[in-house]
């Protein structure tokens, strides 16, 4: 009776182990926006404090948004983590993009943003009262847009057109911010 009981918690183990392992690689193989790809329906929270949604061009009183309500050409989201050491390595690299793309001929040509996944709105206003980032930051509290886009790891970049057509994909730090640029520079139209 002792080999039957040990029998039947060995296999009762191993199942278990099974089931776990094929959970874990559906969480490594979840299905991440890539370029060419239609980016998933994403209806967003506005920022909640004023500068971020005049950033946008949101309107005071709307409480959310979606990518084709922007009239840019391209739409940057930046995935990011509150607190993410790589996103904050990255952040005043993308700060300074953030400010090239909104001077000049550049002006108003592309929208760039950042959902904080599982921030709060008191972790966000820390990152922008501090100064680690720039550009708007949107709270995403209960992870619904990052599992909407698969559940990337952070950061991950997404360059889209307001249809919502994704040209590009880049996850992890973008090394190169010059480079980076003339690839935005590039998917723009000619003026």
């Amino acid at each position: 009776m002792k080999t039957f009981r040990v029998n039947i918690l060995f296999i009762i183990v191993n199942i278990l182990l099974v089931v776990t392992s094929i959970y874990r690689v559906n969480l490594l193989f979840a299905a991440q926006p890539k370029a060419g790809d239609k980016l998933p329906a994403l209806t967003l929270p506005a920022p909640h404090y004023e500068a971020g949604k005049q950033s946008l061009g949101i309107d005071q009183n709307s409480p959310k948004f979606t990518i084709s309500d922007f009239k840019s050409e391209l739409i940057i989201i930046e995935v990011i983590g509150v607190y993410c050491p790589q996103c904050f390595k990255q952040a005043p690299s993308f700060n300074n993009l953030y400010g090239r793309l909104n001077k000049g001929k550049m002006k108003g040509r592309v929208v760039m943003f950042a959902i904080a996944a599982g921030g709060t709105e008191p972790e966000i206003d820390q990152l922008i009262k501090g100064g680690q980032y720039n550009f708007p930051v949107i709270s995403d509290m209960k992870y619904e847009a990052h599992k909407t886009l698969g559940e990337p790891k952070t950061p991950f970049t997404i360059i889209s057109r307001p249809n919502g057509s994704i040209v590009y994909t880049h996850l992890g730090i973008i090394e190169d911010i010059d480079k980076f640029y003339g690839e935005i520079k590039s998917l723009l139209s000619k003026p």
